[in-house]
């Protein structure tokens, strides 16, 4: 007779319910590695200070760096609780920690862009048009994350509808970390920044931390909305919406790597070659964009 263990098809198969559980830990693992690479960049500033950087900038830093503690702890909590219950546990009740977890994880990286972002363009600005024009990226995610309302609903399940949704999921949560690993590169060389550079050197490195601040915020909206609307959702409009977000971040990032790709070669050419240089690729990339779009 088999045994009560052998009868839970939760424990025998891979069934929708817990492939749900491994599609969420998935991005849990991805952004916990993120944000702890994240950490160690805002480490290495906080202990390694610039000069210019007042009392208010350390504790804003500070902040910053508990902020993305609080994230990455967020995000290895669903990782310890798997590992710890792994046989046996609820899987509604474990979706819905999971989902606690993860938007308190990404509410905390948000500060910590937000607050890293501020102090970077504080350098060059005055406090209040710094901080403000630092929070536009953030008011857009929660304009956008409270307009929406669902329509169409339908349960989630292991369909082909809902395999598009993870897989679109999947590559925002890669690309999400990906650039917020980059944020942290530039933020790294915004706040001590290299003593050749000029002051619109400077500016062109705080626009390239912008635009990659808003590909890590297009790219992190899908699994905001994925996290609160994962039991109904109008899968339709979900795979349109994250088309879009996408699309928007990938353009972001492009600018940035351009930007960025500009800078270093203009430290040794003339800023019309290096700048005309940097954009080979990205034309290459248009170029085959529209050759195979027609």
């Amino acid at each position: 007779m088999p045994s009560q263990a052998d009868d839970d098809p939760i424990k025998r198969s891979s069934t929708e319910p817990y492939d749900r559980v491994g599609a969420s830990l998935r991005w849990s693992q991805i952004l916990g590695a993120a944000s702890s690479i994240f950490f160690g960049f805002l480490l290495n500033i906080a202990v390694n200070p610039p000069s210019y950087f007042h009392f208010s900038d350390s504790i804003i830093l500070l902040t910053a760096l508990y902020a993305m503690t609080v994230a990455t702890v967020m995000f290895v909590m669903p990782v310890i609780y798997h590992l710890i219950h792994y046989r046996q546990f609820e899987v509604e009740k474990f979706l819905l920690k999971i989902k606690k977890y993860s938007l308190i994880g990404i509410f905390c990286i948000m500060v910590a862009m937000y607050l890293g972002l501020g102090l970077a363009l504080d350098s060059k600005l005055p406090m209040e048009f710094a901080y403000g024009l630092a929070s536009l990226p953030f008011i857009f995610i929660f304009i956008r994350f409270f307009r929406y309302a669902p329509t169409n609903l339908i349960k989630s399940s292991s369909t082909e509808p809902y395999d598009k949704v993870g897989a679109g999921l999947r590559w925002s949560q890669i690309l999400g970390a990906a650039s917020s690993i980059f944020f942290g590169f530039l933020l790294n060389i915004a706040v001590n920044p290299p003593s050749y550079f000029h002051f619109s050197d400077s500016i062109i490195l705080l626009a390239a931390l912008y635009a990659v601040t808003v590909a890590t915020v297009m790219f992190i909206m899908p699994v905001i909305h994925h996290s609160t609307h994962y039991r109904h959702f109008d899968v339709d409009r979900f795979l349109l919406i994250t088309k879009e977000y996408v699309v928007m971040g990938i353009i972001c990032i492009m600018i940035t790597m351009y930007l960025g790709l500009g800078l270093a070669l203009n430290s040794k050419l003339p800023i019309q070659i290096a700048y005309g240089s940097a954009s080979l690729p990205f034309i290459f990339i248009f170029l085959q964009f529209y050759k195979h779009k027609q």
